[in-house]
């Protein structure tokens, strides 16, 4: 950072002609108008920056923004990223229309410090100032400079400044910084290139700190670039942090990849968007009301774009009145989370409606239940939310969201973000399930998950009493999971919170007990040796129950089992037959040679009629053979 370097940026709002550069001038030595254009057309077209020595000994920023009407979005770009705004009128215009326009959009950007200046007070008389002042009192009645100092100067003549400098450098002290935590993000209005250097950037840092020799990404191309050089009004710095003007002399990239409205940001904490989630206030000055996909040009940071305003829960918008919304630009664009923006209609231009970014990558409700929980989740969050909230707000309603994903979604630096999850985690309002990918789960969509399960669990005791409880992968298919490592930690997570038991990694209620395992295997074998050695003098289920001495209830559960085994089949109306036996079985009928008749099978298999026949009837059904008069063919060998 620059010797008295301070993260603070003071902008300028004002009437064409008003002299807002001729008064940056005269506060800080810098000529804004540093353009050709400008000089010949006597505007200010391009934004001008200046740093401003405070008597302190501070040196803050000072944004000259355009004051002609066309030059609105230009305007919007400076504004967004200052802490305090300078509103210049002139005292021999007094206020004009785009003052107020300049005012609304201020009050629109979230602006809530500042101080008026009344400019060229040399060219009246004083009952011509106090008309001024009479004027200025009553544009500033109701917004967010009522209350704050007017100052009368003079930007040719000197007159006033040194009283002005005063009360900058109080409003510097008593004004509370934006937060500007978090990954770094600078909207870019200015590429060029310089001989010897390569390619350079200017802007205004919105968050986060950037150094020498960082990568970042250009967006919305997501090319790589490294940072070569940084300079802060002029001067060669090891770092720039947020509220201050810098330059960025990048590396790895060429002039043609980068231009005005392209963020420069930290890699993997921000993404370009199609869809934005946002809080839309329309000027109570606008005539009409805002529409459900009206077409708009909308302005946020340095970017202007066509977009689609899709409003979520009316058809319209009055004056004055605001709701929550989502934008559809026409091409990718990166924003960053709150985010000021102002909406104009496409043509003519005027302004109707400003705003804050709720959510940069908000996804279209797919039914009517999506939509319902987009409308509560953006409502919640549409105040003064803050980090820790916000995303106990944000998992409610996404239910689940991987960590990096949630790097997108919030912009901060991931120690606060584990720091608000380790808080949450703490009070129980949320779930962290740490695998390859750590997962936070809401509190909510735990509940539904353990609603899910338990419903599943409780009719596979039913289905299953055997059974110690189901196995990992088959919770895991009953909760629609599929990853093994995941399904685990939300097993033991859900153990943890007293929800069920695991026990053998089998899941089971907490209060179910299972059958005597042991016992019920020993009572399988015992099946699985009776039926195996009557062979093809097939025992029925009655006659085994009844000589092993088990229950018929045991028995069915005994059956069930084998046959989900693949151990056991059924032939006619209850006879038992091994698996292995019935395929020796077709291995026999592959083998004669002659016709295949109930005669021949008996003897084959060395049984009588009453078995040979149900089982030539199974294979039957099976379509492994096909009944032709008294005899059989093979259909599948």
């Amino acid at each position: 950072m620059a010797t008295g370097e301070y993260p603070f940026v003071i902008g300028t709002a004002g009437h064409i002609d008003h002299g807002k550069t001729a008064l940056v001038r005269a506060l800080s030595g810098v000529d804004c108008d540093r353009l050709t254009e400008e000089k010949k057309r006597g505007m200010t077209i391009e934004l001008g920056f200046a740093p401003l020595l405070l008597p302190s000994g501070k040196t803050v920023s000072i944004v000259d923004v355009p004051g002609h009407e066309k030059f609105i979005r230009q305007m919007v770009a400076g504004a967004a990223g200052i802490d305090a705004v300078m509103l210049v009128i002139a005292a021999d215009d007094g206020v004009m229309p785009q003052t107020k326009e300049h005012l609304e959009i201020l009050t629109l950007l979230g602006i809530k410090n500042g101080i008026t200046v009344i400019n060229k007070v040399d060219l009246v008389d004083e009952e011509m100032l106090e008309l001024a002042k009479d004027d200025v009192i009553s544009l500033i009645s109701g917004t967010f400079l009522e209350g704050c100092p007017i100052v009368p100067v003079s930007a040719m003549t000197g007159e006033g400044l040194p009283e002005l400098k005063n009360v900058l450098q109080h409003l510097v002290d008593s004004t509370t910084q934006k937060s500007r935590k978090g990954a770094f993000f600078l909207p870019v209005d200015r590429a060029f290139h310089i001989s010897g250097f390569g390619t350079v950037v200017t802007g205004t840092a919105f968050n986060g700190v950037l150094c020498e020799g960082d990568e970042l990404e250009v967006l919305p191309a997501k090319t790589i670039a490294k940072v070569r050089s940084i300079q802060v009004h002029g001067e060669s710095v090891q770092s720039a942090s947020a509220g201050q003007r810098v330059a960025v002399n990048l590396a790895n990239i060429s002039l043609e990849d980068v231009r005005r409205g392209d963020v420069i940001a930290a890699k993997g904490h921000f993404s370009p968007t199609e869809c934005i989630d946002v809080k839309v206030r329309v000027l109570r000055s606008f005539p009409e009301a805002l529409e459900h996909w009206q077409r708009l040009r909308l302005h946020v940071g340095t970017s202007d774009v066509v977009v689609r305003i899709s409003l979520l829960d009316r058809d319209k918008i009055a004056p004055g009145e605001c709701a929550v919304a989502q934008l559809l630009p026409e091409e990718p664009l990166t924003v960053s989370l709150n985010s000021r923006f102002i909406l104009r209609t496409y043509s003519p231009l005027h302004t109707v409606a400003g705003g804050v970014v709720l959510l940069p990558l908000g996804e279209r409700p797919k039914n009517k239940a999506t939509k319902g929980a987009l409308i509560k989740y953006l409502t919640e969050i549409s105040g003064d939310t803050d980090s820790k909230e916000w995303l106990r707000a944000l998992l409610e309603y996404k239910g689940m969201i991987k960590m990096e994903h949630l790097l997108f979604l919030m912009e901060a630096d991931i120690s606060e973000i584990r720091g608000n999850i380790s808080s949450l985690e703490m009070k129980g309002r949320i779930g962290v399930i740490k695998t390859t990918d750590t997962t936070i789960v809401s509190m909510s969509k735990l509940e539904e998950l353990r609603e899910t399960l338990l419903a599943v669990l409780a009719k596979f005791h039913k289905d299953h009493p055997e059974r110690k409880g189901m196995d990992f992968d088959e919770a895991g298919r009953a909760l629609s999971i599929s990853e093994a490592k995941f399904i685990k930690e939300l097993l033991k997570l859900m153990q943890k919170l007293s929800w069920i038991t695991i026990d053998d990694d089998r899941v089971r209620l907490n209060d179910f007990a299972p059958f005597d395992e042991s016992l019920f295997l020993a009572n399988v074998s015992a099946v699985r040796d009776r039926i195996k050695a009557a062979g093809y003098s097939m025992p029925t289920i009655e006659e085994t129950s009844s000589i092993l001495k088990i229950s018929q209830s045991d028995m069915t559960r005994i059956i069930a089992y084998m046959k989900e085994r693949k151990e056991l089949v059924i032939i006619g109306a209850g006879f038992l037959l091994l698996s292995e036996i019935a395929e020796d079985f077709r291995d026999k009928l592959k083998s004669i040679d002659g016709d295949i008749t109930l005669a021949v099978v008996r003897d084959l298999t060395g049984s009588s009629r009453k078995y040979s026949l149900p089982l030539l009837e199974y294979f039957d059904s099976k379509g492994i053979t096909r009944r032709v008069g008294d005899k059989r063919i093979l259909l599948k060998k």
